[in-house]
């Protein structure tokens, strides 16, 4: 039988721990109200040691704005947000089921892989939740460019009633929230991230296509697309360098290999444009194929895989319903809502001829003994297996710079180097790493700090374009235009497909009013054609009237209109050139 530790928070009555993660843990809960009303909920809720971290806090809380938001068949349900004594929490759909690591851990474990037809229906449902959060606007009617930014196996949740649902936006962005990530930091899980995310680089919404192509890969090959250790995993994502589909599975369909390829295209331009449209491609070949794939049918292969997940499960369901209000007076009162850690633990009996004081002695010889145990323990493993302080410190500091805890991790791999000086080539990576993501948090407060780390991290990892593209900006917040002027060539020479590289050389050669060479840049953006065409057209127009060049000027607005007919300062730049009297 499931105990339950009941505990009151605000309207929702906490039944037990579901999962705990790296930032915030998961708890089965009830919403509960006048005339016996209850409902089945989950509640995440940040971990209480971290509820200093502010900008945790605010990841959080653009997590539940996002989350709101979003109301899809395919994206799981937000109910509720709010704090109740400094503790932030989301009141979620309760969800019965598996992630899709689970479900491909257990395919691998009974020899039984996911169908085609499964696989492909299962993407199909990720590109349609994605597709509408792509697609989302606000009140007013403007884009929110939403992103995903960690569409990997544990974000993606099958019912045993056959649902298909994308789950934590936690890491999400849009570009009116402030989540929008600093150049030079990493977010999501490297495995599953796009070439352009795993550098560090600008994203947009073509980053998730590519993450979902990466999980349609491993669905239909049944093996991992990158395989190795972190530092390798980080470079063959950067290069999209993976095993091609037809060497792995060669019993596949030729539309799935064609889907497969264009979804894990290396550059953003040459994928899909839209989750939309490879939606279209997997219903095309789901058709060709014969494939007639329903919920129902999916349902029936989650019922078959997890019987006894299922069976246990539903045994804790019926004792949850059976908590009867009565029950709910055990709980703690609203004051101190979910204040002490939720763990299950058995409590100790008192017989009759114990006192407290007796008990207290007793427990006190017992943590006598358990500490020289495990001194013993300890002293014993130390000498048979005699731990490398440095390695210790290497996989201290990985683990933290996993976490985004930037200066800690720098400090443990200067620890480890201090220690070991030829761990160098093997920490430089993720040590400059490190670094940059240190020098983004403290930029704006101390760019001088800022600007000593990312030397270093440039110093080791000179091949890095996220690394010194990030110092040509800081040097342009210094206002220092002849460094990052340099820095900028620097990069354009590693990286010549790097638009980002010529919009911000274009700007320092504007701010300096060196309009030929700006529009020299500008134009190489245009013909790198980003997502952000438009505006590299708008500051081409503006460079070209400063040169008197107004017909030029115009065209290139007229343009920027045609790729995006609502950028109001196109139009208003463009109505105001249009009635400029001619100076000739």
């Amino acid at each position: 039988m499931t105990v339950f530790q009941l505990i009151r928070f605000g309207k929702y009555l906490v039944l037990d721990k579901i999962a705990v993660g790296g930032m915030a843990e998961l708890f089965r809960a009830k919403i509960t109200g006048a005339q016996g009303f209850e409902k089945l909920t989950a509640i995440k809720r940040i971990l209480p040691h971290l509820t200093a971290e502010e900008d945790l806090i605010k990841s959080f809380i653009d997590e539940a704005k996002l989350a709101a938001l979003l109301h899809h068949q395919n994206i799981v349900q937000i109910y509720d947000f709010g704090d109740m004594e400094g503790s932030y929490f989301i009141a979620m759909e309760h969800l019965f089921g598996k992630d899709l690591r689970h479900i491909t851990n257990k395919s691998k474990e009974k020899e039984l892989p996911l169908s085609l037809e499964y696989a492909l229906y299962i993407t199909s449902r990720i590109c349609e939740g994605l597709d509408y959060a792509h697609s989302l606007k606000d009140l007013q009617g403007k884009p929110l460019n939403i992103i995903h930014r960690d569409i990997s196996p544990p974000n993606i949740f099958i019912t045993y009633d056959g649902e298909v649902k994308i789950v934590d936006f936690g890491i999400a962005k849009a570009a009116s929230h402030s989540t929008m990530t600093q150049v030079g930091m990493i977010k999501g899980k490297v495995r599953y991230m796009s070439p352009e995310q795993a550098d560090g680089k600008t994203i947009d919404h073509r980053s998730d296509i590519f993450s979902t192509g990466i999980l349609l890969y491993e669905m239909v090959t049944g093996r991992q697309m990158f395989v190795g250790d972190t530092l390798e995993v980080l470079s063959q994502v950067r290069e999209a360098r993976f095993e091609p589909p037809e060497r792995v599975n060669k019993n596949l369909p030729p539309k799935v290999y064609e889907i497969l390829h264009r979804s894990l295209a290396k550059y953003a331009d040459q994928r899909y444009q839209s989750n939309g449209e490879m939606l279209s491609d997997l219903e095309e070949c789901m058709y060709q194929n014969f494939f007639r794939p329903t919920v129902r049918g999916l349902a029936q292969f989650m019922k078959e895989f997890f019987e006894e997940e299922i069976a246990a499960e539903q045994q804790v369901m019926r004792e949850a319903a059976q908590i009867s209000v009565t029950d709910q007076s055990e709980a703690e009162e609203d004051t101190i809502p979910l204040k002490k850690e939720l763990e299950k633990t058995s409590a100790m009996s008192m017989s009759a001829e114990e006192t407290p004081e007796t008990l207290k002695r007793k427990r006190l010889g017992y943590g006598v003994l358990a500490v020289i145990a495990l001194v013993v323990i300890g002293a014993v493993f130390a000498f048979l297996f005699k731990e490398d302080p440095v390695l210790t410190k290497l996989e201290a500091g990985m683990k933290t710079l996993g976490q985004e805890r930037f200066a800690e991790a720098v400090a443990l791999f200067e620890e480890a180097l201090a220690r070991k000086p030829s761990v160098r080539e093997r920490v430089s990576s993720p040590y400059a790493e490190a670094l940059r993501g240190q020098a983004a948090t403290v930029a704006e407060k101390d760019p001088q700090k800022a600007k000593s780390l990312l030397l270093k991290a440039v110093e080791l990892d000179p091949g890095s374009v996220q690394g010194h593209f990030q110092l040509g900006l800081l040097y342009v917040r210094l206002e220092d235009y002849p460094k990052a002027i340099e820095t900028y060539q620097k990069v354009a020479e590693m990286d010549p497909q790097f638009s980002e590289t010529f919009f911000n050389l274009g700007y320092v050669y504007a701010v300096t009013k060196d309009y030929s060479r700006a529009e020299e840049m500008y134009g190489r953006v245009v013909k790198l054609a980003p997502s952000y065409l438009d505006e590299a057209l708008f500051n081409l127009a503006m460079v070209q009237e400063k040169q008197g060049k107004r017909d030029q000027s115009i065209e290139n607005l007229e343009r920027a209109l045609t790729v995006n007919p609502n950028n109001k300062m196109v139009k208003k730049y463009l109505l105001k050139l249009k009635g400029k009297p001619r100076e000739d």
